[in-house]
């Protein structure tokens, strides 16, 4: 089991840079990569790189080359790497396990520094913990435009998660700066954003009010 506190100074705010290798349907690769270069110079403490439709060598080029950019734009900026192992250790990054890759265990056991998971339950978060991941991600708590299909479980599911998991559970899925204020309310560690930030017009504007949502004192921590 691991530390309950996770790796150190876990932050409170994740954007998933989705599509920054191939690009999504709304925004080019290079619209992405730009956009999350500027969201972490405007202050976003940690980002996932997610491209699941990405061939591997296209994948771990455009990873080398996005980490370069964030860590010139901010040398703290902690990076994961959405389920490409090999592409994460190589990066000195965590890795984000879920539906594709490597199971928890398997990411614990190749020493990645450190290991998330995608819950949708409860059960699942504390499952994860129990295998050896720092924090999870508990999704979808709104109606997302990601995944327009999914059915929001709400904000008492994402209690219930981050009251028993014993690790950091992170909200996702339609979050804006209230809704992530809501979610460290009900015990969320913090938020994980893909739509509101990649889509802000504004994102020093759009970063401070998240972070300032996740960073209330929200009397209840799990």
């Amino acid at each position: 089991m691991p530390d309950p506190a996770g790796p150190p100074a876990l932050p409170r705010l994740l954007l998933v840079a989705d599509g920054f290798a191939i690009g999504r349907t709304e925004l080019e690769a290079a619209d992405v990569c730009r956009r999350t270069t500027a969201l972490v110079e405007a202050g976003v403490p940690w980002v996932t790189l997610r491209d699941p439709g990405a061939e591997p060598a296209a994948f771990a080029r455009a990873a080398e080359a996005l980490a370069r950019d964030l860590r010139a734009a901010n040398p703290d900026v902690r990076l994961s790497v959405n389920a490409r192992l090999d592409v994460a250790l190589g990066l000195g990054a965590g890795v984000h396990a879920g539906r594709r890759g490597p199971s928890v265990a398997e990411a614990v056991a190749a020493g990645a520094v450190s290991v998330g998971f995608s819950a949708h339950s409860a059960v699942q978060a504390r499952t994860a913990a129990r295998d050896g991941a720092h924090y999870v991600t508990f999704s979808p708590v709104f109606a997302t435009r990601s995944h327009p299909e999914a059915v929001p479980a709400g904000l008492d599911p994402l209690g219930l998660a981050a009251r028993t998991a014993r690790i950091p559970v992170l909200a996702l899925g339609g979050l804006t700066p209230p809704r992530a204020r809501l979610a460290r309310m009900v015990g969320a560690h913090g938020a994980a954003v893909l739509s509101g930030l990649l889509f802000a017009w504004d994102a020093p504007k759009t970063a401070r009010s998240f972070l300032d949502a996740v960073e209330e004192e929200s009397g209840s921590t799990p």
